[in-house]
């Protein structure tokens, strides 16, 4: 029985880039002994609107044959991952479903790799430390591994990326936080650093250009003020010394030439030894003749022993310096376990819910040092301290507890007020032994966030140290320096 519908497909093979359209011929012929209608269709395209057939209904008496062309387009972005495809030609007719056919054709689209990148803000005005934030977009139809680097003209700049290595797939975005140091000027004007901020897959090598202007530490005016102040105490000195110099002078020369007129007291008793004839007593003391002890003066301050290094610790309650290691040795940057203060009370962890998709297992803890914020704990990768150190940071307590403080450290630009935006401050949230939960806003760059528990209810169990900003993209490192707590009272 022959076929009521004969299809051929021609090239039989079609390859195509995104942004570009393929276009193929379909022959069709009529196999049945009537005549009829037939139309052609695409099947295994994410949409229909990425072919077109012209015309699209062809009518054919029996055995008669006719032509339909196909062309098929793949769209420059957000269209289909590069690869093989086998796609369908279905010709059918619209009256009679089961009157149709379909071909296959394979067909290959071209790997077309693009990436974009944008750095915010373009321009940084800072001390010693910039921040900037590094906007990766993956616009081609393949994955993508990117690398992140950076470099200045005169090599005096140094560079941290968190995260410094991305995969993103078609279609995808991501995100890196960058650090830049360098040695600001003392005194003078302020100086500009060009940077660029390079990404590199491999095959494509993505530049942008950021400014970094740092501000002497010492201002210009505070100088000229200070060397006034300096000329103006010189002459001052120089004329008080020549005057207490004259004074001396004159006094020495008045002790040498004046004769020696005894005092009352000497009158007096001279005037006895010559009644009873007893010797004098005007002469020196003996050596072994103490004075008498001097009262301390009204200036004389009283200074505390510095024995207790936390409030918490003086009241019975119990402090961990994370600036120095349990060992006594430098911290340097090293991983740390979760129970090393369990003897004090208190068990630490890493906490992943909100932690960016590369360090959704960064569940290790490090004691990491870094210049101009010295040493800190902070979360990290299990198998390097460098890596995923933005994650909260958990401490559960063995006892209850009623006051707990954190004393923390931020990288935040200096120019950006944080009380201004709470996204850019800190929060410890505090689970408490009724079930209940508070939190605690820290909206400064360095320094305290203390939680007390009511009198006589309910204490605390443990403590969560986090960023404010739930973006996982958005975030300074993690850097606790200390926490101190104490039993309820």
């Amino acid at each position: 029985m022959a076929a009521p519908v004969k299809v051929t497909v021609a090239p039989e093979r079609i390859g195509v880039r995104p942004g570009e359209s393929a276009e193929v011929e379909v022959t069709i012929q009529n196999g049945t002994a009537v005549v009829e209608h037939f139309g052609a269709a695409v099947v295994g395209l994410p949409r229909d609107d990425f072919f077109q057939c012209e015309p699209a209904v062809v009518k054919l008496r029996p055995r008669e044959t006719g032509t339909v062309k196909v062309r098929i387009t793949v769209p420059e972005r957000g269209g289909m991952p590069a690869g093989p495809y086998t796609l369908g030609v279905l010709v059918r007719s619209p009256y009679q479903r089961e009157v149709s056919r379909c071909e296959e054709l394979p067909m290959e689209v071209a790997p077309a790799p693009e990436l974009t990148m944008s750095v915010q803000p373009e321009v940084v005005l800072g001390g010693r430390v910039g921040h900037y934030t590094v906007t990766l977009g993956n616009d081609g139809n393949t994955p993508l591994g990117i690398t992140l680097s950076g470099k200045d003209q005169e090599s005096r700049v140094g560079f941290e990326f968190e995260p410094r290595q991305l995969l993103l797939e078609p279609g995808m975005a991501g995100g890196a936080q960058v650090t830049v140091r360098a040695n600001a000027p003392m005194t003078g004007q302020e100086v500009r650093r060009a940077l660029t901020v390079k990404a590199d897959t491999g095959e494509l090598n993505v530049e942008r250009p950021a400014t970094f202007v740092q501000r002497p530490r010492i201002a210009g005016g505070l100088m000229r003020v200070a060397g006034i102040a300096t000329g103006i105490a010189v002459m001052a000195g120089a004329a008080i010394g020549g005057a207490l110099i004259i004074r001396d002078n004159k006094t020495a020369n008045a002790a040498q030439t004046a004769p020696l007129q005894p005092t009352s007291n000497q009158q007096q008793q001279q005037q006895q030894q010559q009644q009873s004839g007893a010797p004098s007593s005007g002469g020196p003391q003996p050596s072994g003749a103490s004075a008498a002890p001097s009262s301390p003066g009204a200036s004389q301050q009283t200074v505390a022993p510095s024995g207790a290094a936390d409030p918490s610790a003086a009241q019975g309650g119990l402090f961990i310096d994370f600036a120095q290691s349990p060992d006594g040795q430098p911290v340097g940057n090293r991983l740390m376990s979760g129970d090393q203060f369990a003897d004090k009370g208190v068990t630490i962890a890493a906490d992943t819910q909100l932690a960016p998709d590369a360090c959704k297992t960064a569940n290790g803890l490090a004691l990491r040092t870094i210049t101009n914020f010295g040493s800190f704990l902070t979360s990290a990768d299990p198998a390097t301290a460098e890596r995923c150190n933005t994650n909260p940071i958990r401490f559960t307590f063995s006892q209850p507890v009623g006051e707990v403080r954190v004393n923390f450290t931020g990288a935040h630009i200096q120019d950006r007020a944080a009380v201004a935006d709470p996204k850019l401050g800190y929060t410890l949230t505090i689970q408490l032994s009724d079930g209940t939960v508070q939190a605690a806003q820290g909206t400064v760059q360095t320094g305290f966030i203390t939680f007390t528990a009511p009198a006589g209810g309910a204490t605390v169990q443990s403590v969560v140290f986090s960023h404010s900003n739930p973006d996982p993209a958005a975030k300074d490192l993690t850097m606790i320096k200390s926490i101190a707590f104490s039993p309820p009272k």
